[in-house]
């Protein structure tokens, strides 16, 4: 399913049609553990944890605010950041992207599908490190995708002379990074027992890199003979990859 869902996201779709399509999936996973027995708890869903996961999933999202901006404001990384994909957009669209897109079809969705679900259904017949292991995996795969769809044009693809090594590269470390990313993901998961951490933890990173992303092109328009870079980071979408900070694109969820 995950597979399926992924190629039709990131080949066939077009938005908003692929950000409908990642909710949908995420119901129907979530619908799918419920009948192999997955309780409310088990998915990270019950009410009363809903509280520990609030404040556990803050001081995440601070923390991971702090960092983008921490990112944005260093001459190293703040270019990965200048991408016309957020920073070309109309504010009402921008509007769009953070309310709705970001917080709800890529960081509700994906981890109503990865830290909920998936974790469940795997914790029924593997140990908690296993199935931990195995949802952050294919977490990291599900980006393998819109790395290579926006690989060229990214100031990280200048990086390597070699256009198929470079590809090669990020995707590898597109795939370990949010992998990585999924881990931490999960501990926030099992540790507050609430799905409410990791959303609010992957929403914070992704929409203060969007910010951070629109706010750069702002200051660079400000300066006479500055202007963004055609590349960058994708300020949208989390989670952390092979190219600085990137988790999903603006116009590609995963």
């Amino acid at each position: 399913m995950l597979a399926l869902h992924n190629l039709a996201v990131h080949r066939l779709l077009p938005a908003p049609a692929d950000a409908a399509m990642n909710l949908l999936t995420a119901a129907g996973l979530t619908a799918y553990a419920r009948r192999a027995g997955c309780s409310d708890g088990d998915l990270g869903i019950r009410a009363a944890d809903a509280a520990a996961g609030l404040r556990l999933g803050l001081a995440a999202a601070a923390v991971a605010a702090g960092g983008v901006a921490l990112a944005a404001s260093l001459p190293a990384t703040r270019p990965f950041f200048q991408d016309r994909r957020v920073t070309a957009v109309g504010r009402r669209e921008a509007a769009y992207h953070l309310a709705v897109r970001i917080p709800l079809a890529t960081a509700l969705a994906e981890e109503l599908a990865f830290r909920g679900a998936l974790l469940a259904l795997l914790r029924q017949r593997r140990s908690r490190a296993v199935a931990v292991a195995w949802t952050s995996l294919l977490f990291g795969a599900s980006h393998v995708l819109p790395t290579l769809r926006h690989y060229d044009g990214n100031p990280a693809s200048g990086l390597v002379a070699d256009p198929g090594r470079g590809r090669r590269i990020a995707v590898l470390g597109t795939t370990l990074s949010t992998a990585g990313a999924g881990c931490l993901f999960a501990w926030l998961r099992l540790r507050s027992r609430s799905l409410v951490a990791p959303v609010l933890a992957h929403a914070a990173t992704n929409v203060s890199a969007y910010l951070a992303g629109r706010w750069l092109a702002h200051r660079a328009e400000a300066v006479p003979g500055s202007r963004p870079q055609a590349g960058g980071l994708d300020p949208a979408g989390a989670t952390t990859t092979g190219m600085p900070l990137r988790t999903a694109l603006p116009e590609s969820s995963s």
